[in-house]
């Protein structure tokens, strides 16, 4: 039974580890430096911004007061759209630079599948 305990312990922080970082970890020089009440701040000024995704995929914390965020997916088959843009916080309350808002679209190749192919 020992030898399997540090086997478990091992498995379950992979998973807590690999959860986390799904779960949009904060980056960046001053990311030590933002509590996770904070990230709950950007995330809900994000939530309410509108004309972007709602969804947040990165926060990078750039200083002790400025953040890019990064919000948009898969919109189809072959596409992406991405919204990157600033949110300071000013006053002790977080806002999004609607000034800085950046969208980006991505397609990749629609990639056939051999068994897509019909009869000849």
């Amino acid at each position: 039974m020992r030898r399997c305990t540090p086997r478990i312990a091992f498995v379950v922080g992979l998973i807590l580890s690999a959860s986390s970082a799904l779960s949009g970890e904060v980056t960046g020089q001053y990311a030590n430096r933002l509590p996770q009440s904070e990230v709950a701040q950007i995330r809900a000024v994000v939530s309410k911004q509108p004309g972007v995704a709602h969804n947040v995929r990165k926060i990078e914390a750039i200083g002790p007061d400025k953040v890019a965020v990064q919000t948009g997916g898969r919109t189809g088959m072959d596409s992406a759209t991405y919204y990157d843009f600033n949110v300071y916080k000013r006053a002790g309350k977080w806002s999004v630079d609607a000034s800085s808002i950046e969208i980006s679209n991505e397609t990749a190749p629609n990639r056939r599948l051999p068994s897509d192919a019909t009869g000849r």
